[in-house]
């Protein structure tokens, strides 16, 4: 019988962010696209702007004015989503990580724990079919965002496992440690630490 939870994040783990066509290069190409023209690491430089605990499309559309406004683009906010869409799903993912991530649903359940903006969570779905999946925590659907307790504690309450129960793989120390102040396991890996992952998978499924 299965009664552990392993909840995964998705950017960094599954998504790249340092090989191959990464986000931070689609950030910079499809900001390139809108009309910037300057040199500015544009991933480093939209974590101010909240996108991914903006829960609707309107004041989705507020912050773009915003950031249209500091980075001088000439698009629209449906051209910037429109391009946003081109631009972004030529992002490469760890497909083995994917693959290692399905293989344990005969073991325990499986999910996504991630801080996701709206618009990716249709690129999401094609990289990794979120129906296979047990549970589904996106941070824009939930209003909030790791690394505060309170998206944590959102999870609790919708799944029917102790603390001691979850594993949680995430790339950011800060979102690993509030995750173990409330009692899960949790674990700072990325995608490339594809071995790593699976010893401490199965050092939790078998304790």
């Amino acid at each position: 019988m299965k009664n552990k939870l392993i909840l995964f994040d998705w950017g960094n783990v599954v998504e790249s962010h340092n090989t191959g066509y990464s986000c931070k290069d689609a950030w910079q190409d499809l900001f390139r696209i809108c009309g910037y023209q300057g040199d500015k690491q544009i991933f480093n430089n939209m974590e101010k702007y909240h996108l991914s605990d903006v829960s609707n499309i309107k004041d989705y559309e507020k912050e773009y004015e915003e950031f249209a406004k500091e980075f001088s683009l000439h698009t629209s906010f449906k051209e910037f989503e429109n391009l946003y869409y081109e631009v972004f799903d030529k992002v490469d993912y760890y497909k083995d990580v994917v693959e290692y991530e399905k293989s344990l649903k005969d073991k325990c359940y499986i999910g996504i724990l991630s801080n996701l903006n709206m618009f990716e969570k249709v690129r999401l779905d094609k990289q990794v079919h979120l129906d296979d999946y047990d549970y589904v925590f996106l941070s824009f659907e939930m209003g909030v965002k790791k690394p505060s307790m309170d998206i944590y504690e959102q999870v609790l309450d919708k799944v029917p496992f102790k603390p001691e129960d979850i594993l949680f793989i995430d790339d950011l120390e800060e979102n690993v440690t509030s995750a173990k102040a409330l009692g899960w396991n949790a674990y700072k890996l990325t995608g490339l630490e594809l071995d790593t992952i699976k010893e401490v998978v199965n050092n939790f499924l078998n304790n």
